[in-house]
């Protein structure tokens, strides 16, 4: 039941115990709403809560909380064999503190995950656990992201996939669905070691390719992929090549023998111009073998990529090219029954039985992402995605709203468990491979310049800078504080006047684009050059860099007098309790100040940045960090917001 610590306030703590998704603690994959939690709030003394930033230019860092509980039955020791959790006192488990008002419903102030279950005795007979537990962003940082082109083919789902990745040169060809190394180099004298090795042929991937020489292939057991795709009449090939070779001849790239479902690729080239060819053997059904080939010239050293798909049921055979549907084709009813008894990549096969269709040369250049697909085929949508990634265009022209849903759906997190703004902001497809989510995540906060953070919920928050403009809680002051009749009572300000935040030169550099350069020379004048710059911005456009840089500049050309503390106690004015656990990061507030007797009133319109709230028996302090509400925009063709006046500055 709920622990009461004065007021009439109540304070539950609950943990996750039985929470049985994702690793077992955190739900990844399955949302907040199917956490079941238990209720330890009778063993409550103290819940200490802290999040956000200090100013505004500071990053959002993971927000804390420590709870301390009574223990002298040894409930919450992990060690105690006869307790009541034994077993569950976990790391990783989720963790919820809710306050509720006299009145009022139960608000999440805190919602994370248990960081360690740590033990205080205390002689003759007190003792404690001290809980302390981490907000979703320490879960972020610890995630891992592939690369795009990794994750959206593990979600298409391949039979067997060859990347060539293991080792600086392949050795034995590893397949990474079941992570076994099978097949093997050969060469026409007979068996290799290794094989040579390059980067990667799809974008933003740093696995590496395999290169053939003219004398070298691959060979790959057709027992390994086992009887669909040998035998089911549904399958894909997919791979990425590059070649120079513009000598006249027909390449061998892949080959699956056999009487039926015939699958091969190869390279045609004729008078320098070489083309890929795609051939599907059969008998049943079709009564022939059809042959398709591509207008699309391959043979000039650039990334290619290749799909041939056979649909039995619904009579479709499809050669595919750069996201382009091969229409030239040619059929052979006399199929040779092949004497290649494996599948093999980059030797000359024989597939009729005539030199027509036939591969008689070794292929000479590099391929890459060989993905074999059984029982199904990669639609036209999902084709026309992997060459997009591939390329390095796909998600390109997403706006930061957009690119956030994406990376958190590669990390299969909670459904419930963001809540993102619309941004305007547009930012580039991009490399996310060994980056961590909440790295990746932040890049596209900086490229909004918007706000990223865990609200008090646990939901993984995005204000994006436009919604900070146009929403009320960001640009009309939600409550006042101040020592005047009617005002919020504070317990005390920090203000302060200086030089650390006095910006005359802005420096804002896109990712693989333009730098932005903008000086206040009247500021420089009076401050010297001071330079505010941010780089390795992933917007797709480099006008945004120049807003940026301007809206900065325009922002901390001069000093400001700062509020940057304000502390107060809810048990002051008991109504407060209401404001003080619904308020949340970017809520906008207004500060007032009455010196004694001397000068006018300091009143200050301002964003909280961060929240630290000390909870004890008979005891509520709670502390804001504040920054200067931000300059307003000038949003054109609006009444109220397209109004100029000394305070805008032309939105981005």
């Amino acid at each position: 039941m709920p622990a009461e610590i004065a007021d009439g306030v109540q304070i539950t703590v609950a943990i996750g115990f039985s929470t049985a998704a994702g690793n077992n603690t955190v739900p990844l994959g399955s949302t907040l709403a199917s956490i079941t939690y238990t209720d330890v709030s009778t063993a409550v003394r103290s819940v200490q809560i802290k999040r956000g930033r200090s100013s505004e230019l500071d990053d959002f860092t993971t927000g804390n909380c420590q709870i301390i509980l009574s223990n002298e039955d040894r409930t919450f020791d992990p060690e105690n064999t006869v307790g009541a959790y034994y077993g569950k006192l976990t790391p990783g488990r989720p963790i919820r503190v809710q306050a509720t008002a006299p009145g009022g419903s139960a608000q999440t102030i805190f919602q994370g995950y248990v960081d360690q279950w740590d033990q205080q005795y205390t002689n003759p007979s007190d003792a404690v656990a001290v809980v302390t537990a981490s907000d979703a962003f320490k879960v972020l940082n610890l995630i891992t992201l592939p690369s795009y082109w990794e994750y959206q083919v593990r979600e298409d789902g391949p039979t067997a996939w060859f990347r060539f990745d293991d080792g600086d040169t392949p050795t034995q060809p590893f397949e990474t669905i079941s992570g076994r190394s099978v097949g093997s180099w050969k060469t026409t004298a007979g068996a290799a070691t290794t094989g040579a090795s390059t980067g990667s042929l799809v974008a933003n991937d740093s696995s590496v390719s395999a290169v053939f020489d003219g004398t070298d292939f691959i060979e790959i057991p057709i027992g390994f992929l086992g009887d669909p795709f040998v035998d089911f009449r549904a399958k894909t090939v997919e791979c990425w090549i590059s070649t120079s070779t513009t000598t006249d001849g027909k390449y061998g790239i892949f080959y699956k023998g056999g009487y039926e479902y015939t699958l091969a690729l190869g390279m045609v080239v004729t008078g320098g111009v070489g083309v890929i060819q795609g051939q599907i053997g059969s008998t049943a059904g079709f009564n022939s073998a059809l042959v398709r080939t591509s207008g699309i010239t391959v043979n000039d050293g650039k990334p290619h990529h290749i799909v041939l798909k056979l649909d039995y049921d619904n009579a479709l055979r499809q050669l595919w090219v750069d996201g382009v549907l091969a229409t030239i084709e040619d059929f052979f009813t006399t199929l040779s029954v092949s004497s290649e008894p494996n599948i093999v990549v980059g030797k000359p096969y024989t597939s009729s039985a005539t030199a027509t269709y036939n591969m008689t040369s070794y292929f000479v250049g590099t391929v890459d992402e060989l993905c074999l697909y059984a029982n199904s085929f990669l639609t036209s949508t999902q084709i026309a995605n992997h060459y997009a990634i591939g390329k390095g265009t796909y998600l390109t022209g997403n706006t930061a709203t957009q690119r956030l849903d994406s990376l958190l759906a590669m990390a299969d997190w909670m459904s419930d468990g963001e809540t993102f703004s619309t941004a305007t902001s547009t930012v580039q497809g991009i490399d996310t491979q060994n980056d961590t989510l909440l790295s990746a995540l932040k890049e596209c906060e900086t490229a909004d310049q918007g706000r990223l953070f865990c609200d008090r919920s646990g939901l993984v928050k995005f204000i994006s800078h436009n919604e900070m403009a146009v929403n009320s809680t960001y640009n009309t002051s939600q409550r006042t504080f101040g020592d005047g009749t009617g005002e919020l009572p504070y317990l005390d300000l920090e203000f302060t006047y200086n030089d650390q935040l006095i910006y005359n030169r802005t420096n804002v550099a896109r990712r693989e684009g333009a730098t932005a350069v903008v000086n206040d020379t009247t500021s420089q004048g009076q401050y010297f050059i001071r330079t505010d710059s941010l780089s390795g911005l992933i917007n797709n456009t480099d006008e945004a860099m120049d807003d940026i840089a301007r809206v900065r500049l325009a922002t901390y050309k001069q000093p400001q007098l700062r509020i940057e503390q304000m502390r107060f106690s809810p048990r002051r004015l008991t109504s407060m309790y209401a404001a003080t656990i619904t308020d949340d990061i970017g809520t906008r507030i207004t500060v007032k100040r009455r010196p004694q007797g001397v000068g006018s009133v300091i009143s200050k319109e301002l964003i909280v940045e961060g929240i630290t709230h000390d909870i004890g028996i008979s005891s509520w302090v709670t502390t804001y960090n504040l920054s200067p509400a931000p300059l307003s925009f000038l949003i054109l063709d609006n009444l109220v917001y397209g109004v100029i006046d000394s305070t805008n500055v032309l939105g981005y």
